[in-house]
Order: C-alpha cells, then sequence, then structure tokens
C-alpha cells in the first residue's frame, strides 16, 4: 500500500475549505457556540466569583452543550463518501495519483481540523468568560480543562469515523444520516440502559454488572461524559463518581479503540467496495 503524506493533506485542505462555506456548519456551529459562551457567561455570574468555581463551571458548560459535540462532526461526516459517489466525483479524485486509503484519511483529518477550529477557540473564550468573573484558577485546572478538550476532540473523531463508515455503506446521503443517528448516537446510548433493565429483571444487584459498563463504554457520547471527571468531582452540584459506572482511563481507552476499529473497518470497507 503506497501512502503519501502530502496527498491525504491536499485531501484534507479540499475537505476543509469546501465546509466552511457549508450551512449545517453556520448554523450548528453557531447554535454551539451561543450555547457554550451563553452557558459559561450564565454559571459564571450566578457562582461565588472564586477561582476554585473554575472547574465546576467548565464541567457544567460542557455538559450542557454536550449534544453539538455529537451532532457536529456527524452532519459535517455523513456523507464524505457517498457525496462523491452520487456525483460520480469519486472517479475523478480516483483518476489522480491518489490512493483510497488517503481519500478517507485526508477527508477524516479535514472534518476534525473543522471541529478543532471551532472548539478550541471557543473553549478558549468560555476559559476567559470565566476567568474574568472568578479570577485565575490554577494551572492545574486550566491544564485540565484544556485536556478535556483533547477528549472531546477524540470522542468527535469516532463520530466523524463511524459517520464515514455509514457513508461507506450506504447508497444515499439520507440513509447514511439516518444510520448515523439512528445507529451511531441513539442506538449505542441506549445499549446500557437496556442492559440495566435486563440485570433489574433478572434480579441481580444494584451496582452495574460488568456487562453494562461494556455496553456503556461502547458509546463515544457516554465516554465523554465519563471523562469530564478530570475537569471536575462535580456536576450542576452532583458528584460525578455517582454519575458514571467507568472510570476516566477506561472511557480514554474505550474512545481510543472504538476511533481505531472504526476507522480501520471504513478504510477496509472503501478499499474492497465497487464504487458503482
Amino acid at each position: 500500500m503506497n501512502f503519501s503524506i502530502y496527498s491525504a493533506w491536499e485531501i484534507a485542505k479540499k475537505e476543509f475549505y469546501e465546509y466552511l462555506k457549508t450551512k449545517r456548519l453556520i448554523i450548528i456551529g453557531g447554535l454551539y457556540i451561543a450555547g457554550f459562551l451563553l452557558s459559561t457567561g450564565i454559571l459564571s455570574h450566578y457562582s461565588s466569583h472564586s477561582p476554585q468555581d473554575f472547574p465546576s463551571i467548565m464541567g457544567s458548560a460542557h455538559s450542557i452543550v454536550s449534544i453539538f459535540y455529537i451532532i457536529l462532526p456527524i452532519t459535517l461526516s455523513y456523507d464524505l463518501i457517498v457525496r462523491e459517489r452520487s456525483r460520480k466525483s469519486i472517479y475523478l479524485l480516483l483518476s489522480k495519483p491518489v490512493s483510497r486509503e488517503e481519500i478517507i484519511f485526508g477527508k477524516f483529518v479535514g472534518v476534525l481540523l473543522i471541529i478543532c477550529c471551532i472548539i478550541i477557540p471557543i473553549a478558549t473564550a468560555g476559559h476567559i468568560i470565566s476567568i474574568a468573573y472568578c479570577g485565575f484558577p490554577d494551572i492545574e485546572s486550566v491544564a485540565r480543562a484544556y485536556a478535556y478538550i483533547g477528549i472531546v476532540i477524540l470522542g468527535a473523531g469516532c463520530y466523524i469515523s463511524f459517520s464515514m463508515l455509514f457513508s461507506t455503506i450506504t447508497r444515499t446521503t439520507a440513509t447514511s444520516l439516518i444510520s448515523s443517528l439512528i445507529i451511531g448516537w441513539f442506538g449505542l446510548n441506549m445499549l446500557y440502559p437496556i442492559t440495566l433493565i435486563i440485570n433489574f429483571l433478572s434480579g441481580g444487584s444494584s451496582s452495574s454488572p460488568w456487562y453494562s459498563k461494556i455496553a456503556y463504554a461502547i458509546s463515544p457520547s457516554n465516554n465523554m461524559g465519563a471523562a469530564q471527571r478530570i475537569l471536575t468531582d462535580r456536576l450542576m452540584g452532583v458528584p460525578t463518581q455517582s454519575l458514571y459506572p467507568i472510570s476516566t482511563s477506561q472511557s480514554l481507552i474505550s474512545l481510543v479503540i472504538f476511533l481505531l476499529a472504526t476507522f480501520i473497518i471504513t478504510t477496509f470497507l472503501f478499499h474492497r467496495r465497487e464504487l458503482n
């Protein structure tokens, strides 16, 4: 397999600049920006105005807008492959000295760069708002805040990769979008409560059984939520220890495994699939 970083980067730049002009990015990205900054401002205003409030403010703000960490990557990536096939532009792309692996990698990186260009500056603006109200927190709290942003981007990468998988195996953009939302988001999130119901009906213990923890860890959005403990031990006044059945390290490992598995499967299927 011949793989050129330069070719993949050229595809990534093409996707990046093309999606900057889309209405879906402007609308969904604008809602995220407004929601995050407004949440941060309100939470900071009604806090005790102490630097120690910074972790809980940022954790709560991320929790309020967490749906955008799912919707944004899905809506930007559900048609990455199927769109090229429906327009027949995939043949023009493949006629150039570029491999299918470079196409998948380049498109993935292009969308991930857009996500980074939205989340990192807006999160930084949120940090500034909180600091303006509450004062400068300790360096560890700031470092943890940016570490969580990295986890959010990793989770977004999982949804990009999973949506690209549906974009590869479906024939229409509508089918790809519906599959990404119903299976990739709702379906994976429903596995955990279903296992809890099964455990309850079978007379199991009140704590989450091992299979429930696995079902929880399969969903990237669940893992992003569990990883919020890296920010704070309380969210909206509730101890985070009681909210999530898995640890921060387990959630990170689950995100990495999910991303690698879906990306490898997507690349393999795109390499083997007939593009007619």
